[in-house]
């Protein structure tokens, strides 16, 4: 085993030297591999316990992108597969979609007409996977995936009421567009991430509800997803104009994409739901549906994300996802990196913070020193993802502050 690891060493070793040999005289931007080398090689010989050499090498490579910035990033094979699996929207599972809610694992959304629609609910508490009990969201998405046309057993808590359903995986192909007529002419559309084919899931969902007047675009919790998908959602509204522009290094102009005259829902209003977890492409569509289409946001202030990121794989199968470029928009509100989008209605989420604060400012209406302290207080508070409403539609509208601010907009304004 140490003959084995040291062989890794020292070929490292000996591939440092031989890059300074080949380089012209002055200065080696190489020379600490030399270090690397000789730092694995003291771990790999000298450490308490074995170490296997891929995970100090994936180590390694992940060292490196933490001194980059907070969205480069390394990926083992597993958490690659992982990503494609979200990118393409196509996986082996059930057709659930989790989320950690008061460290309860609890349905959020089901995949249309997969195995768990019509057995499993929004709501719904995760508490077992074939008897394992699941304490996490990464051990609830493992056990939930595999072989195709496999069988797993969920034990779910329903109201309080322990169930067990028996599923069998099969080949999703995940749509992450949901288009629901909301009356008056209006559709909302709920997207939670951009993926491939969800332009088309959305071109798709609007023609069969063929909405007169308006759409609300729901891109609240949505974190971002593929540059070309955010880009054909916003030619379905935009007739024309810059959607965005990528620059790399130095300034240089690596994409520019532009709206055209063939926008099929150009005629219709547009409201944009965004919160604190909306980021990247959820933020080139907001952005550019307010310069564009005079879309006006609702809710509260985005995530700030304006990088671009690129996937380079590996022969082992792992890769590194690394920042190549920023987003311009021209929205003159567009944010920086780290701030986000300021909506044109600030409408806060419904959490226990915020319901306690509000009840606060009540209370203390009249007295400034005291609301003063309270600001300050407020101000410390870390921002945390909103939590979803888990109801039907009908009572979202009502249950749902942002969504009823939206539809209240709707109704009065359009």
């Amino acid at each position: 085993m140490l003959m084995v690891m040291g062989i890794t060493a020292l070929g490292l070793l000996g591939g440092a030297k031989l890059t300074r040999v080949a380089m012209a005289q002055g200065a080696d931007p190489y020379r600490e591999l030399d270090t690397l080398a000789q730092a694995l090689n003291h771990i790999e010989g000298q450490y308490l316990r074995p170490v296997d050499s891929e995970k100090l090498i994936h180590g390694a490579i992940q060292g490196m992108t933490d001194v980059l910035d907070r969205h480069s990033v390394f990926l083992d094979p597993a958490a690659l597969k992982e990503a494609q699996a979200r990118t393409e929207g196509v996986y082996s599972g059930v057709g659930i979609e989790l989320k950690a809610i008061n460290k309860a694992i609890t349905v959020v959304r089901i995949v249309p007409g997969s195995p768990a629609d019509g057995k499993a609910e929004r709501g719904d508490v995760l508490e077992r996977v074939s008897g394992v009990p699941v304490t996490s969201l990464a051990d609830a998405g493992d056990a939930l995936r595999g072989p195709n046309l496999s069988e797993v057993t969920l034990t779910l808590s329903r109201a309080g009421q322990p169930q067990s359903i028996t599923l069998e995986r099969k080949q999703i192909r995940d749509r992450t567009v949901r288009v629901s007529r909301l009356g008056q002419g209006w559709a909302i559309a709920e997207i939670v991430r951009f993926q491939r084919n969800t332009a088309t899931d959305l071109e798709r969902g609007l023609r069969k509800i063929s909405p007169k007047n308006g759409v609300i675009i729901d891109l609240r919790g949505n974190g971002g997803g593929l540059l070309e998908e955010a880009v054909d959602v916003v030619k379905l509204f935009a007739n024309a104009g810059l959607i965005v522009q990528t620059k790399g290094r130095d300034g240089t102009t690596l994409e520019s994409h532009s709206a055209t005259k063939t926008a099929p829902y150009g005629h219709l209003n547009i409201i944009v739901l965004v919160d604190n977890e909306s980021a990247s492409a959820s933020e080139i569509v907001a952005g550019a549906l307010r310069t564009l289409c005079k879309a006006t946001l609702v809710g509260t202030q985005t995530y700030g994300k304006w990088s671009v990121q690129r996937l380079y794989v590996f022969e082992s199968k792992s890769a590194i996802k690394l920042t190549i470029a920023h987003y311009e928009i021209a929205d003159p509100k567009a944010g920086t990196d780290k701030v986000g989008l300021s909506p044109d209605i600030v409408v806060e989420a419904k959490t226990p913070t915020s319901t306690a604060v509000q009840a606060l400012k009540e209370r203390l209406n009249g007295d400034p020193v005291a609301q003063a302290h309270l600001a300050q207080i407020i101000g410390t508070l870390s921002t945390s993802p909103n939590q979803p409403i888990l109801a039907p539609l009908k009572r979202r509208l009502t249950l749902d502050p942002q969504l009823k601010a939206a539809w209240t907009l709707a109704r009065t304004s359009h």
